[in-house]
């Protein structure tokens, strides 16, 4: 069995100890790296969370504004055809109005007409029956 001496000891307890002293400063490095890629990810993670919002927001505006525009043309179409269907209602009852208005005359005239033969029609009547009782047939 060898022993070691004291010189020997110390120059190994001073090698280990410095080797774990490089290992304590490693962990220390890493855990220090490590802390600040947390802290790095953490930001860039808000930073890209606050850019989506915006971005999100800014898409909700748009879709907002388009719908609005879509709301007041379907509402500008919307009044034009209420405005063509009242005008095409218009001429429609000036049409019929007019329709009526010829039928009407077309009957007082027919009924002119028919007066005016019953009118012919009774006076020959009268006629005869005057000249026969009066003898000139």
């Amino acid at each position: 069995m060898d022993f070691v001496t004291r010189p020997e000891f110390e120059e190994h307890k001073n090698h280990m100890d410095s080797r774990f002293n490089t290992l304590e400063d490693n962990i220390k490095e890493v855990k220090q790296e490590l802390t600040t890629t947390k802290l790095e990810l953490k930001t860039d993670i808000n930073n890209l969370r606050s850019e989506i919002k915006g971005d999100i927001n800014n898409l909700r505006s748009e879709i907002k504004g388009d719908i609005n525009n879509l709301r007041s043309e379907i509402k500008g179409d919307m009044n034009n055809l209420r405005t063509e269907l009242k005008t095409d209602i218009k001429d429609l009852k000036d049409d019929l109005i007019s329709l009526f208005d010829e039928k009407e005359k077309a009957n007082k005239e027919e009924m002119k007409h028919t007066q005016i033969k019953w009118y012919i029609a009774t006076t020959l009547i009268i006629i005869g029956f005057v000249g026969r009782i009066l003898g000139f047939y």
